[in-house]
């Protein structure tokens, strides 16, 4: 069934075909023909399935721009989400189905001004779009009259009940009208859903989208496998590849996004982070660069990144969520639309039992990816530098640089001054592609595990030197968490330690060397193998020619 079959009218399928909607997804045929007929209907329906226009469209359809101002501050529509960015969202959706309906649609939430809401809400609304707890406050100040409402949604339920707003809810429903359309959206149904349903809706039809149907075919699902302390360098390594546009990064905690924050700030990638902690004026910044595209990455944990969707290329779980249905929720943030999307995903041997629950949620394995190599980033830096310099030379701007290009060759080869060249711009056109070049510590042949770097120690067990004390002497030195210190290996006279990528510049420049009962231990990065094999060699070869030759004696 195409959308034009359903019956819309013209002004509305002018507006999807603009907002690029082709056809509708599975919750969309079923929801709509439901609602522009009337009926109460609950949707389980997960992110990324459609929803929001599921009950967008049928709503739009229905309504009517407002002729007059009625002086009661009344509404045709009251749309109750979880969050503010999801009540943001909504809106906008809904601004896009109604391009040329004339509808008002006004966005009410806490943390901004309730003075400026109050003015806006006095105009003619036909939809409010607000959190539950806002909307109480302007029901207490009487700026909010729910006697004209013919349509009620709660998007997300089963968020809105996870985050205690249960009774919010049943207040605010309590003060409905009698005859009204309701539509609950959930992913998940529980027993106090079943509840709500039971005393507020009348006859409802149920619409369920099939766990088969929940992803979105155009997401690539890749996973890595990284010890904890790979993940960052492993992240780099990803985002160098790739170079998305624009992707979202899901760690578990408030802490976990700050510190991967630093990490990429000081990096040089063009990322910001948010979590709950961040002020409403905080949030409204983070999220205008965002929508903006002046950023390429955004760090939130789930909670904060409700409602966020804006034509995502990539979204990274940075930490394997516990909950499946999280997983579900995060990776339908991209590949909507029509667009292709990746979702990536970072597993350690601990978060195997979640992957096994996301795998038989969704029925299907997921695909193991090898990390990129540090030639194929260098073959990748490469190819990006060489695009770039095509498409310049069809730049018109590019002849005010003659005169210098024609300077630079006076002091040099052409070849020498191009390769320099290629270097210095590389460095400034894309931070993100040079982040090997920051990795001098670890050599490739070291004998130390992928993201980590091995330090040589000038001392082992002849003086007594444990695998504990090498790691208090670098949690003491130098603050890195014992639980980040890697492989230790300890000989008689010398050891190595390993520790993250991250970590080996600090280590370097705190802990040059200790002292361990009273001998001096020193501290630098260990030497590639076969640097160590020739030095042998030589040593040997050297011992060789300075023995003294082995007298003979005969038996007679």
């Amino acid at each position: 069934m195409t959308f034009k079959e359903m019956g819309l009218s013209d002004a509305v399928l002018r507006a999807l075909e603009e907002a690029g909607f082709s056809e509708p997804t599975p919750i969309q045929e079923q929801v709509i023909p439901l609602q522009i007929g009337h009926n109460d209907v609950i949707g389980q329906a997960q992110t990324g399935t459609g929803k929001t226009a599921a009950f967008g469209i049928p709503l739009i359809e229905r309504l009517l721009p407002r002729q007059r101002d009625d002086g009661k501050h009344t509404t045709d529509a009251l749309i109750l989400t979880p969050t503010r960015e999801l009540a943001s969202q909504v809106s906008e959706e809904l601004r896009k189905i109604g391009l040329y309906k004339s509808l008002s649609v006004v966005t009410i939430y806490g943390g901004v001004s309730i003075e400026q809401q109050v003015r806006t809400l006095r105009r003619r609304t036909n939809i409010i779009v607000g959190t539950p707890g806002r909307v109480l406050d302007h029901l207490s100040r009487g700026t909010i009259d729910l006697s004209g409402v013919r349509h009620f949604i709660l998007d997300e339920a089963d968020e809105m009940l996870d985050m205690g707003f249960i009774e919010d809810i049943q207040t605010i429903m309590q003060g409905l009208p009698k005859k009204r359309q309701i539509l609950l959206f959930s992913a998940t149904m529980s027993p106090e859903i079943d509840r709500i349903a039971a005393k507020y809706m009348s006859k409802h039809s149920t619409v369920s989208v099939s766990r088969s149907n929940i992803l979105v075919p155009r997401i690539s699902q890749w996973l890595h496998k990284v010890k904890s302390w790979e993940r960052f360098e492993g992240l780099c390594r990803i985002l160098s590849s790739h170079q998305p546009e624009l992707a979202l990064i899901f760690c578990q905690t408030k802490r976990d996004v700050d510190e991967l924050y630093r990490q990429l700030h000081e990096r040089g990638y063009k990322a910001e982070a948010l979590h709950g902690d961040y002020s409403q004026n905080q949030r409204d910044q983070v999220m205008q660069k965002f929508r903006n595209n002046e950023l390429d990455l955004l760090i939130a944990t789930d909670l904060a990144a409700r409602g966020i969707d804006s034509k995502l290329d990539m979204v990274v779980n940075y930490n394997v969520p516990e909950n499946p249905e999280t997983y579900v929720h995060r990776i339908g943030r991209t590949g909507r639309a029509g667009r292709e999307g990746l979702a990536i995903t970072f597993v350690s041997p601990e978060d195997y039992r979640q992957l096994y629950a996301i795998e038989k949620l969704i029925k299907t394995p997921l695909q193991y990816r090898n990390l990129p190599t540090r030639e194929e980033l260098k073959s990748h830096r490469q190819n990006f530098l060489q695009t770039r310099i095509g498409d310049g030379i069809k730049d018109v701007e590019s002849a005010d640089y003659v005169e210098l290009a024609a300077k630079l060759l006076e002091n040099g080869s052409p070849i020498e001054l191009l390769a320099a060249t290629l270097r210095v711009a590389g460095d400034a056109l894309s931070p993100q592609i040079s982040v090997d070049r920051q990795h001098e510590l670890n050599s490739e042949n070291t004998g130390a595990e992928y993201g980590m770097v091995r330090f040589f120690l000038s001392g082992g067990r002849t003086i007594g030197l444990m695998a504990g004390d090498v790691v208090k002497s670098v949690t003491h030195y130098t603050k890195i968490p014992g639980v980040e210190v890697g492989k230790i290996t300890l000989q008689d006279d010398f050891s190595f330690v390993e520790v993250p990528e991250t970590r080996a510049r600090h280590l370097l420049e705190n802990l040059p060397s200790f002292h361990f009962r009273g001998s001096k231990i020193n501290v630098k990065p260990a030497r590639a193998r076969e640097k160590v094999a020739r030095f042998r060699d030589l040593r040997y070869n050297n011992n060789q020619r300075s023995r003294r030759p082995q007298r003979r004696y005969s038996n007679g």
